[in-house]
């Protein structure tokens, strides 16, 4: 099998950094409620009050969680970028692609994916806009049985739409 495209470090770094850095901007809402709270003048002495002050503590709470995952995972994608042996591969007998997986609160697992070719059922390069302005692309790998395997785009140093070009050639030329 031949190297179809290398593995981008350095993006994936930078969508961590990203991340870290969007948690970060949204932890400082639960600090600015907080202030906000404790230096409010006048005594909360009423019930609907009371309930305003402990929906504040609720979106404090929650506020806190997701600034922490953000975080967290932004954390995780650096600590990715440094994993050895990622590749994306395609051959005569099918390709091969390993890469590391997100999981929850910074965690990941490098995972290895070998199909053959009479295993895939479609390759296909995806992106996802807002109001019709790209924002993300991916390469969406579809094997017979259901299974849709996702890489995003910040994984590898070609851009989704070649990498599938790439490995469409390389299927056509195996005859599959």
């Amino acid at each position: 099998m031949q190297d179809m495209t290398t593995y981008a470090p350095i993006r994936v770094a930078l969508a961590g950094i990203r991340r870290i850095v969007f948690g970060l901007l949204l932890g400082i809402i639960p600090f600015a409620l907080i202030y906000v709270l404790a230096n409010s003048s006048g005594s909360l002495t009423s019930d609907a009050e009371g309930m305003q002050r402990w929906w504040v503590f609720v979106l404090v709470g929650v506020f806190t969680l997701v600034s922490l995952s953000f975080v967290l995972g932004g954390v995780g994608r650096v600590i990715s970028a440094f994993v050895r042996g990622c590749y994306f591969r395609a051959g005569a007998e099918g390709m091969a692609i390993r890469v590391p997986e997100q999981g929850w609160f910074g965690r990941f697992k490098v995972m290895e994916y070998p199909y053959k070719w009479e295993e895939v059922e479609r390759i296909m390069n995806i992106t996802r806009s807002v109001n019709f302005i790209p924002i993300a692309s991916e390469l969406n790998i579809r094997v017979y049985g259901g299974k849709e395997i996702t890489i995003e785009r910040y994984y590898f140093s070609s851009s989704a739409k070649k990498l599938c070009a790439d490995f469409l050639a390389v299927r056509a030329r195996a005859g599959k």
